[in-house]
């Protein structure tokens, strides 16, 4: 397997998984009557945010789950019910999961909203801290940092042009797309959970 077809392998899910689009509807919910500065202020924080999350459990959420005593297996058998979860709000909602749209709605007056709910749970959720550190423990370091910036660099692309895009898919057109990707998400998910079992049972496979 080249290296092109492995970064791939890396990008693909966690892009899915982090799924910028479903955060663009809410970034442009908020920002629709910000100024110019206002919405630059909003990308660069929710993407940087995101971005240091992300590399923060890409290099040391292995260690954490040895303090706790947490095994690898355990992690990909529950990253892969999160991501699950995940996915089948995606898929039924067309949205990521409402949680984070309720918490954004109290704290939209006192909070940074590129910080909060954007950067955190949205982009940088639960699914995608538990991807990263499985990708780090399957793939070359490399890569995986080198997949995190991607990442990154297309979510802000997609935020800087947001409005452009939205005209042209709108909302619905947004929505059908993250449902799609959260068919993707169940089976990233479930792969997860089979190669958990396999290493937690010893099988040969």
């Amino acid at each position: 397997m080249n290296l092109v077809t492995l970064f791939l392998h890396i990008f693909i899910p966690l892009f899915v998984v982090v799924d910028p689009f479903a955060a663009m509807i809410m970034f442009i919910g908020y920002a629709r009557n910000a100024t110019r500065k206002e919405k630059n202020r909003i990308v660069n924080d929710s993407t940087l945010t995101s971005f240091f999350i992300l590399i923060f459990f890409a290099f040391l959420g292995y260690y954490i789950l040895l303090y706790f005593g947490i095994s690898i297996a355990a992690l990909e058998i529950a990253g892969g019910i999160l991501i699950l979860l995940t996915s089948i709000e995606m898929v039924t909602e067309g949205d990521k999961p409402s949680g984070g749209r309720r918490k954004s709605q109290q704290s939209e007056q006192g909070s940074d909203m590129g910080i909060v709910p954007l950067g955190t749970p949205l982009l940088a959720g639960p699914g995608a801290i538990s991807l990263v550190i499985l990708l780090m423990h399957d793939y070359n370091w490399i890569l995986v940092t080198l997949s995190i910036v991607a990442v990154s660099v297309v979510t802000y692309l997609l935020f800087k042009s947001s409005f452009f895009i939205y005209d042209i898919i709108k909302e619905k057109g947004a929505r059908a797309l993250t449902r799609i990707f959260g068919v993707l998400v169940a089976g990233f998910a479930i792969q997860y959970m089979l190669t958990g079992i396999v290493i937690f049972f010893h099988l040969n496979l």
